[in-house]
């Protein structure tokens, strides 16, 4: 059977191709010489063809059988420690996905992919892994979200652009669920996401995406608000090609959607391409682009509790249009087989303007670069050392006009003895807003793995992290709806204590049981000076350092293939004890909207052609709410624990797919944030097909 798709690099290079839709690759401008020949592909073994002999002037064929692995993730992460590194020496919790884990759920949203795996939940679209943060309107990740590396922060409000993300040409995700603030800065602390995007194939593709969905109507008439059902309509093209010796991809994707509430319509206009330049074994370069023009409603609250989905009064034509601009560039270089040079590059442009009750309009850019050294000292013993600028310029009606900057270095070595992987990091960071001198901080970190058994590993890990406070958290001044938030320019930076002890299983068959995949860890993160909005007595919202606090928890994940890979399993739990406490350690209160309980499964039944499965997601009642607590006399703002189950029936022939997916299959209601309904039922069909 022909397999498009697979990776295929010459070793200890940047040169390499990917197999087209008939399963051939081509490999030109080789000297003559030995090569290694690295072919991975996601649920396959990773395949190394050793001394290929490549003579002068003529042509070497080479066919290669890959051998189907019962996991499905990718088992090379580089997110972590900044290099390739098998994930299984991988000093922190690294959880990778496959473009698999995305297609099967036809969305288009990469957070509600994410939502899926241990220690990870979306708090009304903010991402929040293992209690790092709750909700703060918008402002203020201690997640930071990477594409290929390159940091995609908004400027103003430290926030994350989830449509800059092509779900489509994904390669496949990272999330590092440790702190990772030695090696990446602020926003960090939590823990981050890196999105790497593929490379063009070897030979010309066309991929065409449609997706057609309906809301339910409420299961009340009474919350009932118009006629007719909510509609979801995306299509989306992409082009491979190769150019010469080098490649290039472009995806043009249309998204409309009513909605299931009177403002959670939206239509988004996006333009992604990648070009990668093969310039030999030594040098490499790619540039990443992605325009995005955007029109949708802005939500604030319901209008009442017996009116779930209609809006405030007064409110009813609030939007925001917004125009996105986002160029990141990268050049490789192999100096030697111990030494290669990494340059990173962005920019980020962000204008938009609300429309409404309270007009508004922000202009938005930042700049960064990045230089990067990796250098083998022994067969052991390894060293990665950077330096990192970053820029930022913001000019809005809410926030003023303000610039601040950061200028960070850091290094990180690693040594390997026996069955051990020692790693001892740090990063040294300071940053200035408005040309004022705001704070400078050194976060070291800590870790060792220890993998006795190719399937067994254990890890421990201790390090510092930190968060800078946002423009939008110092000098937002704003009125919506009943809300008011006043600036608070003397806020600084937050920091954190981050110690993980983690187990890992991977393992191939035994009988029935194809492949199992286990893991495990206890996680204890202590913060000082935690940024979180906080309402006054007479409820008008500022951004304030709170004494301290401390999440302690545990995640433990699953996965499983059985029977040939005609069932797979997958389940997922997170405790968490999320408190807020004083200087000596004592609990005041529960840190407002963290689940303390939460767990997500899947079951997968694939048989030929045919893909079923079904999700299932339970997360315990919020116990802590910032702006309405529960009335318990009246029922007022009643919070309830969730309870949510997707369902999804895929077919696959040739080059066509189908999927029929029913999101939220039961139509079960609650609230993350107070007084704002989360979605109807959601039923779509997606189909794809490849040329």
């Amino acid at each position: 059977m022909a397999l498009p798709g697979v990776n295929i690099m010459v070793q200890h290079t940047f040169q390499g191709t990917s197999s087209d839709t008939a399963g051939r690759y081509y490999i030109t401008d080789l000297a003559p010489g030995i090569y290694n020949l690295v072919f991975t592909m996601m649920g396959y073994e990773k395949l190394i063809e050793q001394d290929l002999s490549v003579p002068a002037d003529l042509p070497v064929e080479l066919s290669v059988r890959l051998q189907e692995s019962v996991l499905q993730s990718p088992q090379v992460v580089v997110t972590s420690s900044r290099k390739e590194q098998d994930i299984m020496e991988s000093p922190f919790t690294v959880v990778a996905m496959g473009p698999r884990d995305i297609s099967e759920k036809g969305v288009a949203n990469l957070l509600e992919v994410l939502s899926y795996e241990a220690g990870v939940v979306s708090m009304n679209g903010q991402l929040n892994i293992r209690g790092a943060s709750g909700y703060a309107i918008g402002a203020g990740s201690r997640s930071l979200m990477l594409i290929d590396g390159v940091p995609l922060m908004g400027a103003a409000a430290g926030n994350i652009g989830w449509d800059n993300v092509p779900t489509s040409e994904v390669d496949h995700v990272e999330i590092v669920k440790s702190g990772g603030s030695a090696m990446y800065g602020s926003s960090a602390m939590g823990g981050i996401v890196n999105v790497i995007t593929r490379n063009p194939p070897a030979t010309p593709e066309t991929r065409i995406r449609t997706r057609l969905g309906a809301y339910s109507q409420s299961r009340y008439e009474s919350w009932r608000w118009r006629d007719r059902p909510g509609l979801v309509y995306d299509l989306e093209a992409t082009h491979s090609r190769p150019i010469g010796r080098h490649g290039a991809w472009l995806r043009l994707q249309q998204r409309y959607s009513d909605g299931f509430m009177r403002l959670n319509w939206d239509q988004v206009l996006n333009l992604t391409g990648k070009i990668k330049f093969n310039f030999g074994t030594a040098h490499s370069a790619a540039v990443f682009v992605n325009i995005i023009s955007d029109d949708g409603g802005v939500i604030s609250e319901w209008k009442s509790p017996a009116e779930p989905f209609e809006s405030t009064p007064g409110e009813e034509n609030d939007h925001t249009v917004g125009h996105r601009t986002t160029v990141n560039g990268f050049y490789n270089r192999i100096y030697s087989d111990d030494m290669v040079l990494k340059l990173r590059a962005g920019g980020y442009w962000n204008n938009w303007d609300t429309y409404g009750v309270d007009p508004e309009f922000s202009r938005e850019d930042r700049y960064f670069a990045e230089s990067q050294l990796n250098t083998t000292w022994s067969g052991r013993l390894t060293s990665i050392t950077g330096l990192t600028v970053v820029y930022n310029g913001i000019d809005g009606q809410m926030f003023g006009k303000h610039n601040s900057h950061s200028l960070a270095g850091y290094a990180l070595a690693q040594q390997k003895w026996r069955a051990f992987t020692l790693s001892l990091g740090g990063r040294w960071e300071a940053y200035q807003v408005d040309g004022e001198s705001r704070d400078q901080m050194f976060t070291p970190q800590a870790a060792l793995n220890w993998n006795p058994l190719p399937w067994v590993a254990l890890r421990a890990s201790s390090g510092k992290g930190f968060r800078v406070p946002t423009v939008a958290e110092m000098f937002t001044s704003t009125q919506r709806s009943i809300f008011r938030v006043e600036p608070n320019p003397t806020l600084v930076s937050e920091h954190s204590d981050a110690r993980e002890l983690g187990f890992s299983v991977m393992t191939g068959g035994t009988g029935r049981l194809d492949g199992l995949k286990f893991d495990a860890a206890l996680f204890l993160n202590d913060f000082s000076n935690l940024i979180e909005p906080t309402p006054d007595s007479l409820g008008i919202i500022h951004f304030e350092n709170i004494a301290d606090a401390r999440i302690r928890g545990a995640d433990i994940g699953l996965g499983a293939s059985l029977m040939k890979n005609l069932f797979t399993l997958k389940s997922a739990f997170t405790w968490l004890d999320p408190l807020e406490v004083d200087a000596a350690g004592n609990s005041i209160d529960t840190l407002s909207y963290r689940y303390r309980h939460h767990w997500v499964s899947a079951a997968g039944f694939h048989l030929a052609d045919w893909d079923i499965t079904a999700e299932y997601r339970y997360s315990s009642r919020i116990e802590s709410v910032e702006l309405y607590q529960e009335n318990l006399l009246t029922g007022q703002d009643k919070r309830v624990p969730v309870h949510v189950w997707n369902l999804g029936i895929g077919y696959q022939r040739d080059n066509w797919e189908l999927l029929l997916r029913v999101n939220n299959l039961f139509q079960y209601y609650y609230t993350q944030l107070e007084r704002n309904m989360t979605e109807e039922r959601l039923t779509t069909i997606t189909l794809r097909r490849r040329f």
